[in-house]
């Protein structure tokens, strides 16, 4: 009988054995863009915040592919296997959406990107002149940055850069080739939060 035990136990250490050494490495990367979208018509002027929106389209453009996605009950849409390009965000809920007067351009949808609302009368006064601005609606980014709001601020929607990130294996600051492993750079997570915020 104690004989059988032991050959039980050493068959069982020996699949356990086998499965640790056969085990596959798994190394996944997440590349990854996540748009959160507030509404700006909730506002609350004591608390300084506002709700995010659920089921927000968002759409998330490259000079090559249109990608679209909804927010969830947390307001927030996410697009994986996002590749190194600039990218363009749009974000709309019925007639609300992240650019404000928005219109028709050459086939493309332009507006005044809505960066957040106006807090308070200072807020105005220290952001860039807009002949609309009021306390509680929408700001308005001042894309040239020549201090007015103006028809040359008009854009798509959040212009976004996604590059990406590598480890830096020997911890000297400096991607390069002391940071190869089996002749590679390693990729990191690359998880990039953006917040867009609708309005009208």
């Amino acid at each position: 009988m104690k004989k059988k035990i032991y050959v039980v136990i050493l068959c069982l250490l020996g699949f356990a054995g086998c499965d640790k050494t056969n085990e596959p490495v798994v190394s996944t990367v997440r590349n990854e863009i996540k748009v959160k979208v507030y509404n700006t018509a909730t506002w609350n002027r004591a608390t300084n915040k506002m709700d995010s929106v659920v089921g927000a389209a968002v759409s998330l453009i490259s000079d090559s592919l249109i990608s679209y996605s909804k927010t969830d009950n947390t307001g927030v849409a996410t697009f994986s296997g996002v590749t190194a390009k600039n990218y363009t965000i749009y974000a709309s809920n019925g007639d609300l959406s992240n650019l404000y007067g928005p219109g028709i351009a050459n086939y493309t949808t332009m507006g005044y990107l809505i960066i957040g609302v106006y807090t308070s009368q200072a807020d105005i006064n220290s952001s860039a002149y807009n002949f609309n601005a009021v306390v509680g609606g929408p700001k308005i980014e001042d894309v040239n940055h020549d201090g007015q709001i103006n028809s040359n601020d008009q854009v798509p929607g959040i212009q976004l850069k996604y590059d990406y990130k590598y480890k830096d294996i020997n911890g000297d600051g400096v991607i390069d080739v002391k940071d190869l492993v089996n002749g590679n750079i390693l990729r990191m997570d690359n998880v990039v939060q953006q917040s867009a915020f609708i309005g009208k």
